[in-house]
């Protein structure tokens, strides 16, 4: 169990990048970063050693498709982060547990496993944490506001005029948690607004600091993700929707998240009339690839089959025998697979999000809209 806990710990238009902006033409010049292992650029793995135990995404495959080695992504490649910043002229966003401190450019608080929702209440609810470690959204935002003296210095109150932050995405590992530990899908549902409100709470910190354009990301459909659909397999065919999706998990959760993270963000843009406020989404692509992904250059035939996974079909996912395991090997073409090793999405897929967020229609406004 304990393995299948760290593999759930780390959760979790064609391309047309060339057309971004140089930093010299875009308003931004820097990204501050938070969420989960959808966005971590390192901090997992440096926090690893020796308070976790050895991480399968510090080995190869991870990272073999654009860097060619780990660097503490949980993908093949790239994140949807990695193709913002690029599209935007900027490097990609340095973790900030790494050896870089040098954050003129950017920071990322992005821990992968990490919740909505702080240790202490999780703990309090009586869910089977591991490990219990302080990355949540809230440890976060004090790493922010004890960096933001160096980030802020000699700028004067304006200083974050220029920085796109990025929140999220939140919630899938605090719903991860709660299925884990036992509970429902419809038991996990009733926590869908504290941790929305959890999300919303640390947006509006984040402008309350001077955060001026924000991008706040929805979370992607739990219910698709291989490594859930292979824990939580059902006999009933009813319990599973056109795509081979679990029909309650995205009904209860994904879709009911989404729902009141969309009027969070409508109040907070009502209240906030100064702060540019992106809506991005992780859902409707991943659902786009589902529906018609041969569109989007992806295998029709496995996009809920895990590309770097062992069991074969209909998921190919082993929670004993995860990528970066010895003997784990990733599929022959990643570039069309959808689904990574069973809760993360490959380096195509990702590079797919990031280019609706910057062009539309994933994002609202796109974010090179806002840039200009």
């Amino acid at each position: 169990m304990r393995t299948l806990h760290t593999a759930f710990l780390v959760l979790f238009i064609l391309p047309c990048l060339g057309t971004g902006y140089s930093g010299s033409q875009s308003r931004f010049t820097s990204i501050v970063s938070f969420g989960d292992s959808y966005a971590d650029t390192g901090n997992l793995v440096r926090w690893a050693d020796p308070v976790l135990p050895p991480l399968p995404f510090s080995n190869l495959p991870y990272g073999q498709t654009f860097f060619g080695h780990p660097t503490g992504r949980i993908s093949d490649g790239r994140l949807v982060l990695d193709f913002i910043a690029d599209a935007l002229g900027l490097p990609f966003v340095p973790p900030y547990l790494g050896n870089e401190k040098n954050f003129t450019a950017g920071v990322n608080f992005a821990v992968a496993g990490a919740p909505a929702l702080n240790l202490t209440y999780l703990q309090g609810q009586n869910l089977t944490l591991s490990p219990p470690i302080k990355h949540s959204l809230d440890d976060q935002l004090v790493w922010f506001q004890k960096l933001k003296p160096s980030l802020c210095s000699g700028q004067g109150a304006n200083c974050f005029g220029s920085t796109l932050f990025v929140m999220g995405e939140f919630g899938g590992n605090d719903y991860l948690s709660f299925l884990l530990s036992n509970r429902t899908v419809e038991q996990t549902g009733a926590y869908v607004p504290i941790i929305v409100d959890s999300i919303s709470r640390g947006v509006e910190i984040l402008i309350q600091r001077g955060a001026k354009y924000i991008v706040v990301a929805d979370i992607f459909p739990v219910g698709c993700l291989p490594g859930v659909l292979a824990v939580l397999a059902s006999t009933d065919k009813a319990d599973y929707d056109r795509h081979g999706c679990l029909a309650g998990v995205e009904r209860l959760l994904s879709r009911y998240h989404n729902s009141l993270l969309r009027r969070r963000i409508k109040a907070l843009r009502s209240k906030y009339p100064h702060t540019t406020i992106i809506s991005a989404e992780y859902y409707r692509p991943f659902i786009a690839f589902l529906h018609e992904p041969a569109h989007f250059g992806l295998n029709s035939s496995t996009t809920l089959f895990t590309c770097c996974g062992a069991g074969g079909p209909p998921y190919n996912f082993n929670s004993s025998l995860a990528c970066g395991q010895l003997g784990v090997m990733p599929c022959a073409r990643p570039s069309e697979a959808l689904q990574w090793d069973g809760f993360h999405l490959t380096d195509a897929a990702n590079r797919l999000i990031a280019d609706g967020w910057l062009h539309g229609p994933y994002a609202d406004p796109p974010i090179l809209h806002v840039a200009r």
